[in-house]
């Protein structure tokens, strides 16, 4: 064999492991109706989710960012969503939606927040996109899209972006992006950007799945001399 044509066989030769690893590689992506196809069946099965959860908040025009962490609990009664978050770090903070109310309590200030949803309900689960929904549900309120895949913390995950189809919520969020652990299909970090470009990402560790919850993980705890401001 002619050196010259010992270097076209090896170029052929290249040529072929770089095709095969391409379309190996393009064998584990999902496509997005594969994604929302593994998120219904986990969402079929959904009862609760709890986890610890790390919080950092960004304002964009003062480049300010804040970083907090707690505990997160989720359950429905119905379809109704029950949401306990209970950051601990930097300085406590409840968060309870539960009753057709949002409940904001500052411990420290011995102040709650109370914000009645009304016939938003359904929006107040934004926050945990991911965990429980229906792919039906998913398209009916939202444009979605696969942006990629990531590794967060050592796991594959399929990047799903939505971006809300009714004009009132894409005025509070522009975009909701959620990174989806391509082996249990739930978010283990959801990003929400706003309109002004100020964002919130929520990353999820010690995720437990369809566990019972006790009633007591959603008692605010109010002291008797607690001051509710309602908004």
């Amino acid at each position: 064999m002619r050196i010259s044509d010992f270097g076209t066989a090896a170029l052929s030769l290249a040529l072929v492991v770089v095709c095969s690893m391409a379309a190996s590689a393009q064998g584990n992506t999902y496509t997005l109706d594969q994604v929302l196809a593994k998120m219904d069946e986990v969402g079929k099965a959904f009862l609760s989710m709890q986890a610890t959860i790390e919080r950092t908040k960004v304002t964009v025009i003062v480049n300010d960012k804040a970083i907090d962490s707690g505990t997160v609990y989720f359950t429905r009664r119905g379809k109704v969503p029950r949401i306990m978050l209970q950051i601990t770090r930097p300085e406590q903070q409840r968060m309870l939606i539960d009753t057709g109310k949002a409940l904001l309590y500052f411990p420290k200030l011995k102040q709650v927040q109370e914000y009645v949803l009304g016939n938003n309900q359904d929006k107040a689960e934004f926050m945990l996109i991911g965990f429980g929904q229906s792919k039906e549900d998913i398209k009916r309120v939202y444009n979605s899209a696969i942006v990629g895949e990531e590794r967060i913390d050592g796991q594959k995950t399929s990047v799903l972006e939505l971006q809300p189809k009714d004009p009132k919520a894409s005025a509070m969020f522009t975009s909701i992006r959620l990174w989806m652990d391509q082996q249990r299909w739930i978010p283990v970090q959801i990003k929400t950007t706003e309109a002004g470009g100020d964002y919130m990402v929520l990353k999820f560790a010690n995720i437990k799945m369809n566990q019972k919850i006790p009633d007591s993980a959603f008692d605010l705890k109010l002291p008797k001399d607690v001051q509710t401001i309602k908004m």
